[in-house]
């Protein structure tokens, strides 16, 4: 299990982080508070900022800082494991990496082993997010026979502007801490181990975290079915928001006129009375909808199945959205959300908020729109769901701000993590083979700048 502090929340909606209700348990929390009182939380003084580690300790990191900073050893990492393994044995090769790298990175092995590290960083103010870490990669060979495999995405339906902006293809392609099977059942196991970490984190913490992995409570191949199709409706609401003249700004200020709208559609051979939904659900009552109506169309897929259309430029007439979305899709999602909410549960119930991991960007799409179906549930009177917000994305405020803007309409509480990201070197490579858009922010000083933009626009957000 790994305790990770590095990242930053935040929540909206509430007037506190941890509500009163929230009980706080804790072994000795007179102690605690009055080891809470003395921290400094001036970072540059480095004997406040390192007084809760002892010299070994501070030892062991620059070895290991040192160590990752060397090319060869990160990029050779498992061939150099393997040797380390055959010459010192498993015994003597697992205490070297206790001493080393695992002491450095992983908390311990089970909730028990966990519970001295956890208080100690307690005493001095710093929490804990416990992360289950598993790696189930599998070979290109076996992608292929399996879930991981993707056919060519068909992006003809969004026309040449617009096809390089997402392709699915490749997805196993350097791919670590994404979960890769086709079992339901590992799924179902996958689940039950989340569940310990988060009565885990209930136990050892007053205020804890969990964090979760999408890809290990469902199959990769439907997450990557249902962030096409998400991709491809938001796609077609920017070409239309382009073809109005109606593009500029910010990505709330993008707006679409339903007249327009429903001219257009009907001149590609679209049935549905789109101006009509619309106002009947309350929204567009000024001629003009904004991207968040606009996915609204989405959260009822049987009565609006006959606009959920996207025209087809090879073709010249319209297909409709849902024509990959099979029903073992729509049975894969609702598992998805099953899993998800026992898991909610099982966080309320033991006091511990839940964070939903961010994944590669093919993924993403999907894996934040069903959290955002838990937030809608479980966030309405206080911060239990958190999604994460990849700041190395070029996207990332717009993610953020679409977000907050949801939120606020619809009444629930806002929980975020905020991360830099971890898949850059992926990401460019697969840009770069597949030929479209590089996702990622162009230096390390763009992705600060992005990182602070969505900070302070969510601590603006929160006075």
């Amino acid at each position: 299990m790994h305790a990770q502090s590095t990242q930053w929340t935040a929540a909206l909606g509430t007037t506190r982080t941890v509500p009163d209700s929230w009980v706080k348990r804790s072994a000795a929390p007179a102690l605690q508070a009055a080891a809470l009182m003395r921290i400094s939380i001036d970072f540059e003084q480095t004997q406040e900022a390192y007084k809760s580690k002892d010299s070994l300790e501070l030892l062991r990191s620059l070895v290991v800082f040192k160590l990752c900073s060397y090319d060869f050893l990160v990029d050779k990492n498992k061939e150099i494991t393997a040797l380390g393994k055959r010459i010192l044995g498993q015994k003597a090769f697992n205490h070297v990496m206790k001493m080393t790298f695992y002491g450095q990175f992983v908390a311990g092995e089970d909730h028990v082993a966990i519970k001295p590290l956890i208080q100690k960083n307690q005493a001095y103010g710093v929490g804990s997010v416990l992360d289950y870490s598993v790696e189930e990669d599998i070979s290109s060979e076996d992608a292929h026979q399996n879930d991981c495999y993707v056919s060519a995405t068909d992006s003809s339906s969004l026309g040449n502007n617009h096809e390089e902006k997402q392709d699915f293809r490749n997805c196993h392609d350097g791919v670590t801490g994404t979960y890769l099977h086709t079992d339901e059942s590992k799924c179902d196991r996958h689940m039950e181990t989340f569940i310990k970490c988060i009565k885990a984190s209930g136990g050892t913490s007053m205020d804890g975290f969990s964090a979760i992995k999408m890809t290990a409570l469902g199959r990769p191949q439907f997450l990557l079915d249902f962030s096409e199709v998400l991709v491809k409706w938001h796609n077609l609401f920017d070409f239309l928001a382009l073809k109005q003249g109606k593009f500029s700004g910010g990505v709330l200020e993008r707006r679409i006129e339903l007249t327009q709208l429903q001219e257009f559609l009907t001149k590609l051979g679209a049935t549905g009375d789109y101006h009509g939904w619309f106002t009947e659900n309350n929204k567009g009552s000024s001629g003009t909808i904004d991207v968040l109506d606009w996915n609204s169309l989405l959260d009822d897929r049987e009565r609006s199945a006959d606009l959920l259309v996207v025209p087809n430029v090879e073709l010249g007439k319209l297909e409709p959205l849902l024509k990959n979305f099979t029903d073992e899709d729509d049975k894969q999602m609702q598992r998805v959300l099953q899993r998800m909410d026992v898991l909610a549960k099982c966080a309320v119930e033991n006091r511990v908020r839940l964070m939903v991991d961010a994944e590669q960007t093919y993924l993403q799409p999907a894996i934040s729109r069903l959290t955002l179906e838990m937030q809608k549930t479980y966030n309405k009177e206080k911060p239990v769901i958190f999604n994460t917000y990849q700041c190395y994305l070029k996207e990332a405020f717009d993610k953020v701000s679409m977000d907050v803007e949801l939120s606020r309409r619809e009444g629930w509480c806002f929980a975020a993590k905020l991360v830099r990201g971890a898949y850059m070197y992926q990401e460019r490579e697969r840009a770069e083979e597949l030929g479209y858009d590089d996702p990622i922010n162009p230096d390390y000083d763009s992705t600060s700048r992005m990182y602070h933009r969505c900070l302070d626009f969510v601590l603006d957000e929160m006075l």
